[in-house]
């Protein structure tokens, strides 16, 4: 950790040690994950990235953000906010300059909500109106050098949360992968414990093959179980939503634990096990989140 680093680091927690949780933080921080508004403040987290940040805007999967600091180090595109500004009753920098979009499976944590009015942009560019009290900031008493380092490591981390993946390719081409081994429908029924018509469906790539189901053809396909599994038909967006939300990231990790592998890998297990779950469900009509809700309480208890 380089020293601007690391005084950063020792200032928060200094800082955090002497002060009190208000109530309304903890009482955020300790109710279940939801999805996220505009003007809440987030911990973001993927591999070993951890960023606060403040949600100006939302889409369907995704999030326009800006980081947040404790910081004293600011430029003349970082938003200094009042201690009253904030549920943390704390001063917060807000990096405007650094505003990124990113997706929804990255947010770990409500941690605060902003108590005044974001100013209307959802651009990298400076708003004209900010909100009472706030100022925009400059690089003095400061050096420059320490606050173009701080922001460079702000910046970094941003990168990382918005270009973080886990949605598998689904190429489809399971069925190409069976024919080519000479394996028949019947040979497949057998092999999976299948019923034939859903041994048929697997077949033609009309049904994704779970991950227990993948790593037992994996062998007599003579591939790893992440190929067999990157062969079925892309999953449904809708899949993709449920597992991106951040009320499942709790239940992700829970199964991550339970299979000794990586939260990406597990929310790809979860999306295909999940995805072959309602695909053996009679109607057309899918209860994505029940689903997930049957997978989790499935494979958790």
């Amino acid at each position: 950790m380089n020293p601007a680093q690391s005084s950063a680091y020792e200032r928060l927690v200094a800082a955090a040690a002497g002060l009190k949780v208000p109530d309304a933080v903890r009482e955020v921080a300790t109710a279940p994950p939801r999805d996220p508004e505009p003007s809440q403040i987030w911990r973001a987290a993927w591999d070993d990235t951890i960023q606060l940040l403040v949600i100006t805007a939302v889409a369907d999967d995704t999030v326009q953000a800006v980081p947040v600091s404790f910081e004293r180090y600011a430029d003349t595109d970082t938003l200094l906010l009042p201690a009253d500004a904030s549920t943390l009753e704390q001063p917060l920098a807000l990096w405007w300059g650094l505003q990124l979009s990113l997706p929804w499976y990255v947010l770990d944590r409500q941690i605060s909500q902003l108590t005044v009015p974001l100013p209307a942009s959802t651009g990298p560019t400076r708003p004209h109106e900010v909100p009472p009290g706030a100022t925009w900031g400059s690089t003095a008493p400061h050096s420059t050098a320490a606050a173009a380092e701080y922001r460079a490591v702000l910046a970094d981390g941003l990168a990382e949360l918005s270009g973080a993946q886990w949605v598998p390719h689904g190429s489809g081409v399971l069925p190409e992968l069976l024919q080519r081994r000479g394996i028949t429908i019947k040979q497949l029924a057998s092999q999976l414990d299948l019923q034939p018509p859903h041994a048929l469906a697997v077949w033609r790539g009309q049904t994704p093959l779970a991950p227990e189901q993948a790593e037992n053809l994996a062998a007599v396909l003579g591939l790893g179980t992440d190929e067999v599994l990157a062969a079925n038909p892309a999953l449904p967006a809708p899949v993709i939503h449920e597992l991106g939300r951040p009320s499942r990231r709790p239940q992700v990790r829970a199964l991550a634990t339970r299979t000794a592998t990586s939260e990406s890998d597990a929310r790809r297990r979860a999306a295909f096990g999940i995805y072959a779950l309602a695909a053996r469900q009679e109607g057309t009509t899918t209860d994505w989140s029940a689903r997930a809700d049957r997978y989790f309480e499935l494979h958790l208890r």
